[in-house]
């Protein structure tokens, strides 16, 4: 019976357990449930039958009531879920909608359009806008006389400054850029004193404020900004003098980007003016206005561009030299992308302010867009900029050229860095984003470490560039020029220096450390946690060390070689048997160059001793085999005779450190006396100067009666022998046949 009742009891208090379960999506019935719950059910009541259940029947409601709750949450999530989804389609389609709604009613607007600029054009000259017409229009007339006065009497100053610059023709890059200037500051300046004196001008003026910023705003829409940037597009295109153009363009494309671009800008003026007077006059209709104006605007510039679009291609290509592919690549197709992008951020605007997103202002776009589509074109400047900026080439050879092309990319490179930064920050400074001071404490965390990350990244690509940089002008300096040797020479010329030689070792071990070090801290400011991959690499660099015992020794045995400046890039050495010059130096061989055009890899570690025959100076000997009965003085003064000469011919003079000349008898044997001369040179120089000894030796024998010894085979026959000149003849061959066959081995 106990049981029962307990089984009973468990019931009735799941039951009221699962109450306040379901009352919980109606409070109010909540509320009043509650209140109506039974004396003997409430807290005391609940708490002493809970004391009365044993350990099993609690478990069993414990797990019990776990189940419902998990399918509660089940429940809830799946219900989130679902009207989550269809809340993000459903804002999609309203999104959509509601910009298709926009775009369309600015069409239908289209008629309410005109008819507003007419009325608020009949408004302005009512005199409803800024007050009397003839009152704006004399205060305008004002500000334009007194400012056009001003310029003119500026530019009578500057006449002949403006004279000699129309006169004269540029003879170099910098003089171009300097005349350029020089005419664009006239030009630049006689704009500031027009805007000045009619500033100071309408100041003192007795006119209505009204009527003054109104006049004020005219005058610079209407002919300031046009002139402004005429003034700027002639600095930069140089429309009617090909000399002073700035950029590689014809003088077509040149005169087109003019004309097509100040017109924009005249139109762009005369736009602001319409909606000044649109907002003065309190028309509805401005957002129609600035719509068809921003369309017109940006379909202008494709275009300008869709026009001119091989003569901007030019422009983007300059007058390099050598085009690479990516750069040619780029030139054809930049204008496309341009006039791509165009399109795209005029949607982006339109999208984002029928959102009521007013960051994407139409201005704004305009900026981007110059930005952006001008991009390549300030690249062209910088390419050519650097071209005349970079130092002379140092040394001589191709390895000086190479380190020359390559101090020229490199800073073409930085340069480049430079100029996307100051792109994307201006970009965010136009959409009000100061990305420099992105980081502190009020700034969310991604954007933070993602200008970190950038920031990381364009210091390691410095870093390397700057490596590139230093390593090539090293290289330039140190290198010598490549010698022009003989046909018939021999390899074992002058190496290059100790510090051309460890240069291409200390770029790679210092690029290498500086991509490690870059992509370490990328992916910390990713959230990658580096620590396990920094105990990785050690774990795997003892691996490697225990396994590649080989190669440790052969990269240990270098790091010896190169500290004892054991050979350079270009020397002969003899490496334990395997001679040859020295091509390639890398951490763990050496690649040598036979003799025969063979190519030896020769690691460090097997190298037990080394022979450099090319350091510092060498010394040749030379042979000559002379008859027993020669003057062996003779021979030594006839040496050091043209050893003198030798030393005054300019192909060999800076070369000789020990002149020609005779060391005596080295030696007799059956031919003849071996008399011996050496000399000594710089390395490499001792081929083509034994040449031209063995060629002046021939020559002071041949002219003093000294004959070179060769072998003779003597037969004495008795005086009273009777043979006739025939048996004479075979004595002498058999006689040289057996000196000249080998005789044959004994036993």
């Amino acid at each position: 019976m106990t049981g029962v009742w307990k089984t009973a009891t468990l019931a009735g208090l799941v039951s009221l357990l699962l109450i306040p379960l379901f009352l919980l999506t109606d409070p109010a019935s909540a509320q009043s449930t509650t209140s109506t719950l039974p004396a003997p059910l409430q807290q005391e009541a609940m708490e002493k039958l809970v004391t009365d259940l044993d350990p099993d029947q609690v478990k069993a409601l414990t797990g019990f009531m776990t189940l419902l709750q998990q399918g509660a949450e089940t429940k809830g999530q799946a219900a989130a879920s679902a009207e989550t989804e269809t809340g993000f389609i459903e804002s999609i389609d309203t999104t959509l909608d509601r910009f298709v709604s926009v775009i369309a009613g600015y069409f239908l607007n289209l008629p309410a359009l005109f008819t507003g600029l007419a009325v608020s054009i009949g408004a302005l000259f009512a005199g409803k806008i800024a007050g009397p017409f003839h009152i704006v229009l004399s205060a305008i007339a004002l500000l334009l006389a007194a400012g056009f006065i001003a310029e003119f009497l500026v530019n009578r100053l500057a006449a002949s400054r403006r004279d000699s610059i129309r006169s004269h023709s540029p003879d170099s890059l910098f003089e171009t850029v300097k005349m350029v200037s020089i005419r664009a500051g006239l030009d630049l300046g006689g704009l500031v004193v027009f805007a000045l004196v009619a500033l100071v001008v309408g100041r003192l003026a007795n006119f209505d404020p009204a009527v003054r910023t109104f006049a004020f705003q005219s005058v610079y829409w209407l002919v300031f900004l046009p002139r402004l940037i005429a003034a700027l597009l002639r600095f930069a295109l140089a429309p009617h003098r090909s000399e002073l153009r700035l950029v590689t363009a014809d003088d077509s494309t040149a005169k087109a980007l003019y004309r097509n671009f100040t017109m924009l800008f005249v139109f762009i003026g005369i736009s602001f003016f319409l909606s000044i007077v649109l907002r003065d006059a309190d028309i509805a209709i401005r957002e129609s206005f600035r719509f068809f104006v921003s369309f017109a605007v940006n379909a202008w510039i494709v275009a300008i561009i869709w026009k001119a679009r091989n003569g901007l291609t030019k422009i983007i290509l300059g007058d390099e030299t050598e085009v690479t592919s990516g750069l040619e690549r780029m030139a054809g197709f930049w204008p496309y992308f341009s006039m791509a992008f165009i399109v795209f951020n005029w949607f982006l605007v339109q999208f984002a302010l029928s959102m009521g997103i007013e960051t994407l202002t139409a201005g704004r776009s305009l900026g981007v867009i110059v930005l952006v589509v001008f991009a390549p074109f300030l690249d062209t400047m910088v390419r050519g900029i650097v071209a005349h900026i970079i130092p002379p080439m140092q040394g001589e050879g191709p390895v000086a050229e190479a380190a020359h092309h390559q101090t020229r990319h490199s800073y073409v490179r930085i340069a480049r860095v430079g100029l996307i930064a100051f792109l994307v920050l201006a970009v965010g400074r136009i959409y009000g984003l100061n990305l420099l001071a992105i980081g502190g404490s009020g700034e969310a965390a991604v954007a933070r470490h993602t200008v970190i990350l950038l920031l990381i990244l364009a210091a390691g690509y410095l870093a390397w560039e700057i490596i590139n940089l230093w390593v090539a002008h090293q290289l330039a300096k140190d290198s010598p020029p490549v010698a022009n040797q003989d046909d018939d020479s021999e390899m074992g010329g002058a190496g290059k220096s100790r510090m051309a030689t460890i240069l291409p070792l200390i770029r790679m071990v210092s690029q290498i450390t500086i991509l490690t070090l870059t992509v370490l801290l990328a992916l910390s400011q990713l959230g990658v946690n580096i620590t396990p991959l920094l105990a990785g690499a050690g774990v795997i660099g003892l691996a490697v060390g225990f396994g590649a015992q080989t190669l440790v020794r052969d990269v240990v045995s270098g790091i010896f070689f190169l500290m004892d400046d054991a050979f350079r890039l270009g020397e002969f050495i003899d490496a334990d048997g395997t001679m040859g010059s020295i091509e390639k130096i890398s951490i763990r061989s050496l690649q040598l160059r036979g003799t025969r055009g063979a190519v030896h890899i020769v690691p460090y570690g097997e190298i037990p001793k080394l022979t450099n025959l090319s350091r510092d100076w060498v010394i040749m000997k030379l042979k000559f085999t002379v008859p027993f009965d020669t003057d062996v003085e003779k021979v030594r003064k006839l040496f050091k005779k043209i050893g003198q000469e030798i030393m005054e011919m300019e192909e060999f003079k800076d070369d000789i450190l020990a002149p020609f000349k005779g060391q005596g008898v080295a030696d007799v044997d059956d031919v003849g006396i071996v008399v011996r001369g050496k000399f000594t040179t710089k390395p490499g120089k001792q081929f083509g100067m034994r040449k031209e000894i063995y060629k002046r030796v021939q020559q002071a024998f041949e002219e003093n009666g000294i004959q070179f010894a060769r072998k003779e085979v003597r037969v004495h026959i008795p005086e009273n022998a009777k043979l006739d000149n025939e048996q004479k003849e075979q004595i002498a061959a058999a006689a040289a046949a057996s000196a000249i066959e080998p005789k044959p081995a004994a036993g």
